[in-house]
């Protein structure tokens, strides 16, 4: 009955961990734990048991079938194999004197004498990790392998089914073009409905307008469409998420779409099948986080604009008021970037309809904050080997393009017009205070995310994704 949870190393953490690896000028190695399952001590009385006719067929091990066996060791395909092994690994490294993030359990990280590190992040039994002392580096591998079965892989190059390359000013590009590839091979390729070969420059066609008004009239209309046209929506919108992890141009699209994944209508199949001839014509990008962020086309847009950056880790927020017909709610984007490149994004409806443009930016803003709020904590974490004077400890700078909404968490008196909006995104105002954030004004044609709030044309789409996306090797 006891818990079967277990850390694992999301996105946002494997991105920011990288970043730090590109901020500290460090090659980014991995291991893989070989059975790693069947490497880790059963905390518990569990019994299984073999069945007879194994005994004929291995005659050695005749005397271990048909009886109850005390299991010593965990084994695949058990409730607790997972958490038996990360409490294992999770012991030693304490043991071995690493410091856990209190922010993303799966990063350990150790100090030594003269500022020396060695960092991890962890993914089961996959590992990544990286370190500014070789002589340290390889006292850790050296022990490592006396207590676990492990395989050394050198250089990191591939790591939750994504591509990382480093080059050789220690920049960090990951990218999913691979998986990208196979999306559409499964199902653009395979899909019912006419090809179109020409290019596809815009992530949904300019008319899309996402509403349950074209929804089929029931599921089994809905089927009979989909095979019609050859795709799975669900699968295909599913696939399509896991992929906007680094691929935040196509976040806006995806996150309209699984709306309808239940019964989708002919307007819909036709956004997805845009969608998924853009990426096919648009697969090999990626991210980039960078060694110097002064090289970020990020830093060098802001720079060029008059502000300088506090923090390396920043965020941009944005609302499209009122824009979703079926509920007259307001769609909200904010990218968070670390030393360049986007770390966490989202696309999203806050709860409360606003009432008007600047409050629907001043909610948005809450929910950049709220995700600030963590990823600064793990800052903290990534930050430990620094002396105290040289940690990230300015406010983190969001960038508005909305001098109302700006104007709203600078002031701290409610009027008629905040009354009615719901108190907790009235804490923006106690995280300026304490200097945790600051709102920022900046134009519109800065404000980079756009891309997760509305359907842009081409001049605006193009300028916005050379600014968070980089081209990588076919």
């Amino acid at each position: 009955m006891e818990d079967s949870w277990s850390p694992t190393a999301p996105f946002r953490s494997l991105k920011m961990f990288l970043a730090g690896a590109a901020r500290n000028k460090c090659r980014v190695y991995q291991l893989d734990f070989i059975g790693a399952f069947l490497q880790a001590n059963v905390r518990g009385r569990i019994f299984v048991s073999l069945p007879k006719v194994y005994g004929d067929i291995w005659p050695e091990f005749k005397d271990y079938c048909g009886r109850p066996l005390k299991l010593i060791k965990s084994m695949y395909g058990m409730t607790y194999s997972g958490k038996y092994w990360y409490l294992d690994l999770k012991e030693w490294l304490l043991e071995e004197g690493f410091i856990q993030s209190r922010a993303s359990p799966c990063f350990f990280c150790k100090i030594f004498p003269g500022g020396y590190f060695i960092k991890i992040i962890i993914y089961v039994d996959d590992k990544l990790f990286f370190g500014n002392n070789e002589i340290i580096l390889t006292e850790f591998k050296d022990k490592i392998s006396k207590r676990f079965d492990v395989e050394f892989l050198g250089q990191a190059h591939w790591y939750l089914s994504a591509r990382i390359h480093q080059d050789a000013e220690f920049n960090v590009t990951l990218d999913q073009a691979r998986y990208c590839k196979s999306i559409i091979n499964r199902f653009l390729e395979k899909a019912g409905a006419k090809k179109k070969p020409r290019f596809h420059n815009t992530i949904l066609p300019a008319e899309f307008v996402p509403s349950a008004e074209d929804c089929s009239k029931d599921e089994v209309a809905a089927k009979n469409l989909q095979v019609e046209y050859g795709i799975d929506f669900a699968s295909c919108v599913g696939a399509l998420l896991y992929l906007s992890y680094t691929r935040p141009d196509i976040t806006y699209a995806v996150v309209k779409l699984a709306k309808f994944t239940r019964r989708p209508g002919v307007n819909h199949m036709e956004a997805l099948l845009h969608l998924l001839r853009y990426l096919r014509d648009n697969m090999y990008l990626g991210l980039r986080f960078y060694s110097d962020i002064n090289m970020s086309p990020v830093t060098r847009l802001l720079s060029s604009n008059g502000i300088s950056l506090d923090n390396p880790l920043i965020a941009f927020s944005d609302s499209s008021w009122n824009d979703d017909i079926d509920t007259g709610r307001s769609t909200g984007c904010f990218m968070i970037i670390y030393m360049g490149g986007v770390v966490e994004h989202s696309s999203n409806m806050p709860d409360p309809v606003a009432l008007s443009s600047a409050e629907a930016e001043y909610n948005e803003a809450c929910l950049a904050c709220m995700a600030t709020a963590h990823l600064r904590q793990f800052l903290e974490d990534l930050e430990l080997h620094l002396d105290d004077e040289k940690r990230s400890k300015k406010p983190i700078q969001v960038f508005i393009d909305n001098r109302s909404a700006v104007d709203m968490g600078a002031s701290f008196k409610d009027t008629q017009r905040t009354r009615h909006m719901m108190r907790r995104y009235h804490y923006v105002r106690e995280g300026i205070e304490n200097k945790q954030h600051a709102l920022i004004w900046i134009t519109n044609a800065t404000q980079i995310a756009d891309m997760g709030t509305k359907i842009l044309g081409r001049i605006l789409l193009d300028p916005f994704k050379e600014l968070v996306l980089v081209k990588v090797p076919e």
